[in-house]
């Protein structure tokens, strides 16, 4: 998100301290779930913000640019869309964690056991 819509990509690290919060409600029939990005640093104008994918992108978005009577107001929303964007990783990686699907993809994709002896390795 960061690169498509103009920003710095070395902010990626400080606008990416984020603290996920769940928390049951109705006596444990729904998940409130949120996110806090306390160091998000984004912008609609200048830098990237002008070259045309990365313009294109924030006209999607509708916060390109100044908003015209609140200063402010587009990198606000375009700040919340960012939020959003991370939350929806977050209940996607805490669903995957919580069914086995995470530890069951890696082992059968990526974590494969090492066939060969070390006395067979030269």
């Amino acid at each position: 998100m960061f690169l498509a819509t103009g920003k710095d990509p070395e902010q990626n690290v400080e606008s990416s301290n984020c603290l996920t919060l769940m928390e049951p409600e109705n006596d444990g029939e729904d998940l409130h779930i949120s996110v806090t990005m306390p160091c998000l640093e984004v912008g609609t104008v200048g830098g990237g913000t002008s070259l045309p994918g990365q313009g294109s992108m924030l006209n999607l978005l509708g916060v390109k640019g100044s908003h015209p009577t609140n200063p402010g107001q587009n990198a606000s929303t375009l700040a919340r869309v960012i939020a959003s964007g991370v939350l929806a990783g977050e209940l996607s990686l805490m669903s995957a964690l919580s069914s086995g699907h995470l530890i069951s993809s890696h082992m059968k994709l990526n974590r494969k056991p090492h066939t060969s002896s070390p006395s067979t390795l030269s």
